[in-house]
């Protein structure tokens, strides 16, 4: 092969290199953003999109809460033939109790709807939801407390988990936890929806 050969040899072998190049800096780049995000997320794995805005008002909605088989005491949570908890949560913002859901029963994962989805519930708009409205502030704290209810003894507390609210993101929060000699809660899935938007996006977002 002469000397020109080779040069234009060499000259060409390169340039599928810089075909590829691009996408292959754009798929690292995105390997990298959803590391960062779970590494900022509190407790957890965070699914949302986005931080919260300063100042921006959002919906606080838990829709689902996972308790450990057994209670912070390693005992049935509940006695009878099911012995599973039946669960409740309030959501306490600046001292208030700001939203109490249903209780769901015989259950170690409770769900809830974020909206009332009746015939006439259509025409409440903003009343129709099963949401707490909290103000999204720099050292802002959001408590949720999780309790087994009982009809005939005192109420189990399952936990309380304090959180910061400007490290919570836009969207679904799936927060997991260990268990402690304080703590039966496993896993909490908060949603966090801006207000500032429609209320039939609101409303999709809640579901």
């Amino acid at each position: 092969m002469s000397d020109e050969e080779k040069t234009a040899k060499s000259e060409a072998s390169p340039s599928w290199i810089g075909f590829l190049l691009p996408p292959l800096v754009v798929i690292a780049a995105g390997f990298l953003w959803v590391a960062v995000a779970r590494q900022d997320s509190p407790g957890g794995t965070s699914l949302g999109t986005r931080g919260l805005r300063n100042d921006g008002v959002y919906y606080v909605h838990v829709s689902q809460i996972e308790l450990y088989p057994t209670s912070q005491d390693d005992e049935a949570w509940d006695s009878g033939d099911s012995g599973a908890p039946d669960i409740r949560y309030r959501i306490v913002w600046q001292g208030n109790t700001i939203h109490q859901s249903a209780t769901d029963d015989n259950t170690l994962i409770a769900e809830w709807s974020g909206v009332s989805d009746g015939t006439l519930d259509k025409l409440l708009g903003e009343e129709m939801l099963k949401a707490a409205q909290i103000r999204a502030l720099k050292d802002g704290k959001l408590t949720v407390h999780v309790e087994d209810v009982d009809t005939l003894t005192p109420n189990d507390p399952a936990g309380t988990i304090e959180l910061e609210i400007m490290e919570l993101r836009e969207g679904a929060n799936d927060l997991s936890f260990e268990k402690t000699k304080d703590l039966g809660i496993k896993r909490i899935l908060i949603r966090m929806v801006s207000k500032d938007q429609s209320i039939e996006e609101i409303v999709r977002k809640l579901r």
